[in-house]
């Protein structure tokens, strides 16, 4: 049981002070959401845009999903497979001991490439056909728990959200996948066309210096052009060529802080043709220029996990 672990206090205490207000409390990290009622609520409406997952600290709740009624509370968590409308009921809260929860929709991009790279490592047996349910209620283990303690952490420092984040939502994410549920979660998570999308997004992190095309990606993964730009967005929420851009920026981000290569270098390795247009990707990217971005970094050593 994780409830009453440390971990498990902190986190609830964390959770707490990011919910000053009843209802919902944006967080400074896209998609993480904190909730706070004082009272039972009566059945509402709701919708995920995406796979999502909650998590209660405090208090009980009661989610009315495809005809099937599940229950959670501490120690136990909510995944939704998938884009879906549902309705839930806060069973338990006081003003003494409100309700509180997080809520965090799990990027569509991140969930390919993790299971992209569970299937590089061997880690992802063959899951026998089944039926996917649109969600369901898990136990809580001490892993996953310290990955969402990692998230919540993170919004203490801009640094830490930037550099740590991402990493505490690859954790979370594989937790996911090799957790309880693990074989429907990974089957929901597929999707039509899944498996072409993650092989083209691995082909383009390890091809990213080279020039590549919305065709020729679509080619080697066997789907036509149109088809692959659209099922890439709704996968990456981002276009191919957009994506490309990306991962160009964070590969040079990285030969800057691990290797010390200056701007120029580092835009030639990864594949820019210009100085001066790296320069402004980098900006429009990452808010700063690239040298006073990799200072600020170096500044900062407890952030980078050093």
């Amino acid at each position: 049981m994780v409830i009453g672990t440390p971990a498990f206090r902190e986190l609830t205490a964390r959770v707490r002070a990011l919910a000053p207000e009843e209802g919902d409390n944006p967080t400074q990290l896209g998609g993480l959401n904190v909730y706070r009622f004082d009272s039972p609520r009566t059945w509402f409406p709701g919708r995920s845009p995406s796979l999502a997952t909650a998590f209660i600290v405090q208090g009980r709740k009661r989610v009315r999903i495809d005809g099937r009624v599940l229950d959670y509370d501490p120690g136990r968590y909510l995944v939704l497979t998938s884009a879906t409308a549902f309705d839930s009921r806060v069973a338990e809260a006081s003003a003494e001991r409100p309700y509180l929860s997080l809520a965090l929709h799990v990027p569509p991009d991140v969930v390919a490439e993790t299971l992209l790279a569970l299937r590089d490592a061997g880690g992802e047996p063959g899951d026998g056909a089944q039926d996917v349910p649109a969600g369901y209620v898990s136990t809580l283990q001490p892993p996953l728990l310290d990955a969402v303690l990692r998230l919540v952490r993170s919004l203490d420092d801009p640094i830490e959200r930037e550099v740590l984040a991402p990493l505490a939502m690859r954790e979370l994410v594989l937790r996911l996948l090799r957790g309880e549920h693990a074989a429907a979660l990974r089957q929901a998570a597929r999707g039509p066309g899944q498996a072409q999308i993650a092989e083209a997004m691995a082909y383009m992190r390890s091809h990213s210096h080279e020039r590549l095309s919305v065709e020729a990606l679509a080619r080697r993964v066997a789907m036509s052009p149109s088809h692959f730009a659209h099922r890439f967005r709704e996968v990456a929420r981002v276009s191919p060529m957009r994506y490309l851009k990306q991962v160009r920026l964070h590969d040079a981000r990285a030969l800057m802080l691990a290797r010390g290569a200056g701007a120029a270098e580092a835009a030639e390795q990864v594949g820019y043709a210009s100085v001066s247009q790296f320069t402004r990707d980098f900006r429009s990217h990452f808010g700063e220029p690239p040298g006073r971005h990799v200072a600020r970094l170096r500044a900062a050593p407890d952030a980078l996990g050093a």
